[in-house]
């Protein structure tokens, strides 16, 4: 017997090409794709901007930033702590003042109560009873829409990649060493397909190699330089000065270039959910 054919549509079953084609037309179920190099952020690029970095600074987990964008995101985060704390001062003095005023409400309704007895007409119902009657002259009885009660702010900075507190003096100043000149005669710096090599080793940097920047000095070594010259007397190889494990900073590699997305380079795959058909 022969094999149908991919668009029979005379067969009862519901062959497995015609759910991927009714799938792609149809953009229901869940749809994946690998993102091209065109879509990756390279390893010098700013997590912001995703434009190569001209005063490049690193954080303690490894993500790069450009010097100017970093302290704008943490410049608006400290304007916007403060707006809030002024929100909850001006609560708390609310408060406060409402307490003494409710003081003052109820010494004054003691007095009242205990000049003149409060006549009950019988005819009202235990309904109405239950019901509290709005008063002009009292504030508390007096009807008004409840404010949202502010929270008091949370004081820190963070990172906007990791949401991870984050301070000024948190950032490390990188240097990257740049190949040279004459490799790629007549392009500028950001032109260039290899822009940047290894401090020590002179390889050329790239999404593919993994690299690692030493705190003190902010020079970028690829990891392998760092496991056989800088691991075992961890000593600066350039400098000479000693090194401590918190002042080695693996480089994230490059993340896709899509706004959200949080991965280091290692998945490179795009997900799309979409309306999924039901079986009864």
């Amino acid at each position: 017997m022969t094999r149908h054919g991919k668009n029979a549509t005379a067969c009862a079953v519901y062959s497995y090409h015609e759910r991927q084609k009714d799938t792609a037309e149809g953009e229901y179920g869940t749809q994946s794709a690998k993102i091209g190099r065109d879509s990756a952020r390279n390893f010098d690029c700013c997590c912001l901007t995703l434009q190569p970095c001209t005063d490049p600074v690193v954080t303690p987990d490894g993500y790069l930033f450009e010097r100017e964008a970093i302290l704008t995101n943490l410049l608006k985060q400290k304007r916007k702590i403060a707006k809030q704390e002024k929100a909850y001062a001006k609560q708390c003095k609310e408060k406060s003042a409402k307490s003494v005023k409710d003081l003052d409400t109820e010494k004054f309704l003691n007095e009242q109560s205990t000049s003149s007895a409060i006549k009950v007409n019988e005819s009202v119902t235990a309904a109405d009873n239950s019901r509290k009657l709005n008063n002009f002259w009292v504030n508390n009885l007096q009807g008004h829409a409840s404010k949202e009660e502010i929270k008091k702010p949370d004081t820190k900075t963070y990172c906007p990649i990791t949401s991870k507190p984050l301070r000024l003096k948190d950032l490390t100043t990188v240097n990257f060493t740049e190949m040279p000149p004459d490799e790629k005669a007549g392009t500028s710096l950001h032109c260039r397909e290899s822009r940047y090599m290894c401090a020590v080793t002179k390889d050329a940097l790239s999404n593919a190699v993994s690299c690692v920047v030493l705190k003190p000095t902010g020079n970028v070594i690829t990891l392998d330089c760092y496991d056989r010259l800088v691991k075992t007397e961890m000593v600066e190889p350039l400098s000479g000065e000693k090194l401590k494990e918190r002042d080695i900073i693996m480089l994230k590699r490059g993340s896709t270039g899509y706004a959200g997305a949080k991965n280091t380079g290692e998945d490179l795959i795009a997900k799309k959910k979409g309306a999924v058909l039901m079986a009864n």
